[in-house]
């Protein structure tokens, strides 16, 4: 059954209504009618099966059937901060994070990034970053929207004092990867936050400074990864070892 968004607050006792360019979708591309029913999703972590009982060219009209809590969001607290690239890498990688279940996403100025947007353009491309994820949301049965932080800077980003459990940054160098024995030393993490950084990699002075300020570097293998495939290999990891993707970490707790 099709799932669509619904602002929580335009649910009005057992009512609701859509709006916007899902009202052609459900009614020309799905050809769903009164009688039909379809999933919502509020973006808070709560999912809806509704009835339609009226259906115009400008809205649908709702009967919510049933509400419930989703089962589909990981235990596994995952914040991503990543460098800024290309606007297209950009948009890919808030899709792909959502997929995966990051709960936060961070986009930060790093020495070596190239795109250097203007204010006003970096607004418009937050307010796209937080459209791609919600559509996201739909196709992979998620029903919480991850945080779209605003851009910051490298510097402001590893100050944030926020209560991790533990704090990433992942670099290609002779650091320590995510074995065993770290799964098992750190088997309890809930709430993370990973570094990924732009395509030339984060500098000596920038892992210096995260390191001080208290993240531990850590390597994705002997291969220089592109950064979209950095994040995207560091998000399945991190979920297959601590979160909801199995793994070590479901081996452990068997234990």
């Amino acid at each position: 059954m099709r799932r669509f968004f619904i602002d929580r607050e335009s649910i009005r006792s057992d009512r609701s209504m859509i709006t916007g360019p899902d009202v052609r979708h459900i009614r020309t591309v799905l050809r769903l009618g009164p009688g039909d029913e379809i999933f919502l999703f509020d973006g808070l972590g709560s999912e809806y099966r509704a009835r339609i009982i009226d259906s115009t060219s400008r809205a649908i009209t709702l009967l919510v059937l049933y509400r419930y809590s989703s089962t589909s969001e990981s235990h596994l607290e995952l914040t991503i901060g990543q460098a800024l690239l290309k606007a297209r890498k950009m948009d890919r990688i808030v899709r792909q994070l959502t997929e995966l279940g990051a709960v936060g996403f961070i986009p930060f100025f790093a020495q070596r990034s190239v795109p250097r947007p203007k204010i006003g353009r970096l607004a418009e491309r937050e307010c796209r970053w937080e459209t791609i994820a919600r559509e996201a949301l739909k196709q992979c049965g998620r029903s919480k929207a991850p945080r779209v932080g605003p851009v910051v800077s490298f510097e402001d980003l590893i100050s944030f004092d926020q209560s991790y459990d533990y704090k990433i940054i992942f670099h290609n160098c002779q650091y320590a990867t995510i074995s065993k024995s770290f799964v098992v030393s750190h088997r309890h993490l809930r709430k993370v936050l990973a570094l990924v950084g732009p395509e030339g990699g984060f500098t000596d002075r920038e892992l210096k400074l995260a390191v001080d300020s208290g993240f531990a570097c850590i390597s994705l293998g002997p291969r220089v990864l592109k950064s979209d495939t950095a994040v995207v290999a560091a998000v399945a990891i991190l979920q297959h070892t601590f979160g909801d993707m199995g793994g070590v970490q479901k081996d452990l707790d068997k234990d």
